[in-house]
């Protein structure tokens, strides 16, 4: 797949979020405003605070100093998804350490990029995909981190004894307390390992 065309017309991060609150204004002018209203107002205002606070540890920091800085970040998102609100400050912040682009696109209205990177069959964001100076996909990370994952799964297998409530409660205080330590070296990890593949190619 062609990813120069939806590079192209990412928006930045600031950018991005003057999307989200247009949209939030437009649902709650809406005659019939959905539930999404609460979801893009929350979305918001902790995308904000984490991006005021959020801060690499020294160890990230040397450890960027010694990452190639040629990539782009092409990243499929939605303004009421509450696990693209967790991260994608964080990866902002990491892009921006990197000297690396950040190009964000709507899931809803670019569906026929979302096809090709569902997650188990699911339309999942936000999709984080790291494009090479060629334009070529490197590496992917999303919709969450693996300990997020990892929680997700023990609710489909068990969702009698570990309930939806109890799956976002956990996810909630994950994040909380991991302050996207496990998004960085995730991304970090996936960089330096497809680096040292397409050098092997």
């Amino acid at each position: 797949m062609n990813l120069v065309e939806y590079i192209n017309k990412g928006l930045t991060y600031e950018n991005y979020i003057v999307r989200v609150e247009d949209d939030l204004e437009n649902e709650i002018e809406n005659d019939d405003p959905k539930e999404y209203v609460q979801y893009y107002a929350l979305g918001l205002q902790r995308m904000n605070r984490i991006f005021k606070t959020f801060k690499l540890s020294p160890i990230q920091e040397k450890r960027i100093q010694s990452t190639a800085n040629n990539l782009k970040f092409l990243i499929i998102t939605e303004g009421w998804c509450g696990d693209a609100s967790q991260i994608l400050p964080v990866v902002e912040k990491l892009a921006n350490a990197l000297n690396s682009s950040t190009h964000y696109i709507l899931r809803d209205e670019n569906m026929e990029l979302m096809e090709k990177y569902k997650t188990n069959g699911a339309l999942s964001i936000p999709i984080i995909i790291g494009v090479n100076e060629r334009n070529e996909e490197i590496f992917r990370f999303g919709p969450r981190p693996k300990a997020g994952m990892e929680m997700l799964a023990r609710f489909k297998n068990n969702p009698d004894i570990y309930s939806a409530d109890d799956f976002h409660e956990d996810l909630q205080r994950y994040y909380n307390e991991n302050k996207g330590e496990d998004i960085v070296n995730e991304i970090l990890d996936l960089i330096d390992e497809n680096l040292i593949n397409e050098t092997i190619d």
